[in-house]
């Protein structure tokens, strides 16, 4: 056999090995789990947990001297999206999605998910997330508050460390 021969065979063999072995490689890939805007729309617009809201599911009862008339009556949420509330897991895949790019949003959702889940492995950084945001709005003031608030509530962890030493530790103004 020719030498050009043997370069063409062997090219195509390295070619055909390439394909196969990308091919394996796609087929055992783990399916991507569903972006948040897909899987969840309610992460764009999170709901402000209101005292008011939370009555209006329970069916109010009239006072013993009242009159049936009296009873207030509260229309609820219907829809595919009644009731519905973003997971932890999503409010946190949004907030790495935003990195900085909203400030205003990024605030409002980790102010929800701190507020509904403050016990959770994920709170220093739900927590680390509103003083950044509160940072990038240039709202000093407020984010320094807010970064003594996280290291009275999260000590030793290595979202405070990291806001104590960007934002406690110097000046912001």
């Amino acid at each position: 056999m020719s030498k050009p021969a043997t370069i063409v065979l062997g090219a195509i063999g390295v070619v055909a090995l390439a394909v196969v072995l990308g091919a394996f490689a796609l087929r055992n890939k783990p399916p991507r789990p569903a972006s948040v805007e897909t899987h969840d729309r309610v992460a764009l617009r999170p709901p402000v947990v209101d005292p008011d809201a939370v009555l209006a599911r329970v069916p109010l009862m009239p006072a013993p001297d009242a009159s049936p008339k009296a009873v207030v009556h509260r229309r609820q949420s219907v829809g595919k999206d009644a009731g519905a509330f973003p997971t932890q897991a999503s409010l946190m895949a949004k907030l790495h999605e935003l990195e900085g790019t909203n400030p205003p949003l990024s605030l409002q959702l980790a102010r929800e998910a701190v507020a509904r889940f403050p016990d959770s492995p994920d709170a220093p950084e739900f927590e680390w997330n509103v003083v950044k945001s509160l940072v990038n709005l240039e709202r000093f003031k407020e984010a320094q508050a807010e970064a003594r608030i996280m290291v009275q509530r999260y000590p030793g962890t290595s979202w405070t460390a990291d806001i104590e030493r960007h934002v406690l530790s110097i000046p912001l103004e």
